[in-house]
């Protein structure tokens, strides 16, 4: 039973060890022929008849082995059955070549020293117990003279059978047991491989590998979600990002990433490593998808700045308010007493521009007031309509502007339609306006229903702003038109806030600008 177990859990080596055993009987029957060939004159064929018949007999068992090797896997006595006979094959070449001349005594060691790769120690143990019966008989039997010393060969011979028994099966446990440790190791290192695959194929963060031109090598399914693009691979990374090929080594920071006409801002930390698969260097760009964050993080600024201004322009209103009505009293009765037209000209600019003052504070305390919680339902759909058609027939603003009107019907929202409706007129306004000296005027409204949010892109292909303009955009007083308050955009910024909006603005000088307006949907 052990012997049985022993050959099959060992079906590969017995395979190699029976085409040993079939290549050793080729080659012991072609030296054989050339050997009778050779010395043609010199053969004893009644005994080379019979190596040769012994040697087609052994060799046609084989080939009906191999011919039943199914039958032999299912039945793997049979292969230790192949052994015996081999061994029983030798002992009669070994009696009709001489036994102690003969060249065929190397022959029982090979088989031995096969079975115990085969059959492990007990199997080449077994088999050299039945190699020292077969040859001792071959011997006791063979017509040479049994002097003292034929006895001390055979001895030595049958102590030999035995000790490369021994041999073979210390050897064929040692291959055993570096066999299955490397195959556990090889499993290890399967599943570790695996484990990573499903690690970097999973994790949130984009994960690319380029070489020094640029080709991207590998790449995960989180950056292709992040990038737009099923085929990561066939981009070159450095024609998409050129500041990471300008930088010395290590690059980290904060990227712009256009596709078609959505832009996104990646944070990208790239480092360099030696692949030694490839020969070459690597490098390794880690990035995620920071837009939503930045934009929180600039509403946050924006806020934080807006009311501060706010709680100082409050304070300011009230305490000019209150000298204004105090001229403006004291002029209306001045202008009783006084009878020159020029004087009461004059006293007149002064009324009106108190006047514009007071509408001027009017609008500060508006800006500075808290906003109410907005509860009426409103469909940003009909507002934009509304708007854009309403600009079609300003006679204030550029004639020929082409509008892009992207957006599905029940975008529904709450909110105070009067004030996002001031909200939406003050940003299309403005982007009319910056398109005075475009070559080709184009506005785009485009509303995207997310699950929990909608978002709206205002775009305009304008003069753009600097990076500098576009941090006091929101700032009250801040304005760049020869007549303008700037209060616009500021008091745009405190309706939309009111209505639980993030902003956000992309802007390039010479290209555009673009305003993200992001509400949460009415439940």
């Amino acid at each position: 039973m052990r012997l049985s177990l022993a050959i099959q859990n060992n079906k590969s080596q017995g395979l190699m060890v029976e085409f040993a055993r079939v290549s050793l009987l080729v080659l012991v029957l072609l030296i054989s022929v050339i050997s009778s060939i050779a010395q043609e004159g010199f053969v004893n064929w009644s005994i080379l008849g019979s190596i040769y018949g012994i040697l087609t007999v052994a060799l046609s068992l084989h080939v009906l082995w191999f011919a039943w090797w199914e039958d032999v896997v299912k039945r793997p006595w049979l292969l230790f059955v192949g052994f015996i006979f081999d061994s029983l094959a030798i002992s009669l070449l070994i009696y009709y070549s001489g036994i102690n001349q003969s060249l065929f005594l190397f022959l029982h060691l090979v088989n031995i020293l096969l079975a115990g790769i085969a059959c492990r120690g007990i199997g080449a143990l077994t088999l050299a117990l039945f190699t020292s019966i077969f040859f001792s008989i071959a011997a006791l039997f063979s017509p040479e003279m049994k002097a003292l010393n034929f006895f001390f060969l055979l001895a030595l011979n049958n102590i030999a059978f035995f000790s490369v028994a021994g041999l073979a099966g210390y050897l064929s446990e040692q291959l055993q047991s570096v066999g299955s440790e490397l195959k556990k190791t090889d499993l290890n290192l399967r599943s570790a491989q695996e484990l990573n695959q499903v690690l970097l194929q999973n994790i949130p963060t984009g994960m690319v590998s380029f070489t020094e031109d640029g080709v991207v090598v590998t790449a995960n399914s989180a950056a292709a979600e992040i990038l737009g693009t099923d085929d990561v691979t066939s981009k070159n990374w450095l024609q998409m990002f050129p500041e990471v090929g300008n930088a010395p080594s290590l690059f980290k920071g904060d990227l712009k990433y256009t596709f078609g006409a959505d832009a996104k801002i990646l944070g990208m930390t790239v480092s360099k490593i030696y692949s030694p698969e490839l020969q070459a260097q690597l490098s390794i760009a880690l990035f995620d998808d920071l837009t939503k964050i930045r934009q929180l993080e600039y509403n946050a600024r924006q806020n934080e700045k807006l009311a501060a201004v706010g709680g100082l322009a409050a304070g300011i209103a009230h305490e000019i308010r209150n000298p204004l009505a105090g001229i403006s009293g004291s002029i209306e009765m001045l202008t009783q007493t006084v009878t020159n037209d020029d004087d009461r000209k004059l006293m007149k600019i002064i009324l009106r521009e108190i006047d514009r003052l007071n509408n001027l504070i009017t609008e500060f305390l508006d800006y500075a007031r808290p906003e109410t919680p907005p509860t009426d339902n409103v469909d940003l759909s009909s507002l934009f309509n509304e708007v854009l058609d309403s600009m079609q027939y300003n006679k204030q603003v550029r004639e020929g502007i082409v509008q892009v009107r992207e957006y599905p019907p029940g975008l529904n929202i709450l909110g105070r339609r009067d004030k996002l409706k001031q909200a939406f007129l003050n940003i299309i306004i403005n982007s009319y306006q910056a398109m005075n000296e475009a070559k080709e005027p184009v506005i785009t409204v485009k509303a995207m229903l997310n699950e929990k949010d909608i978002e709206v892109r205002i775009r305009d292909a304008g003069l753009g702003m600097s990076e500098a303009t576009k941090k006091k955009m929101f700032e009250p007083f801040h304005t760049t038109k020869p007549k303008g308050t700037g209060l616009g955009l500021a008091v745009t910024h405190k309706i939309l806030e009111g209505h639980g909006a993030r902003i956000f603005v992309e802007s390039e000088v010479g290209v555009g600008t673009e305003f993200t307006l992001t509400f949460p949907r009415a439940n």
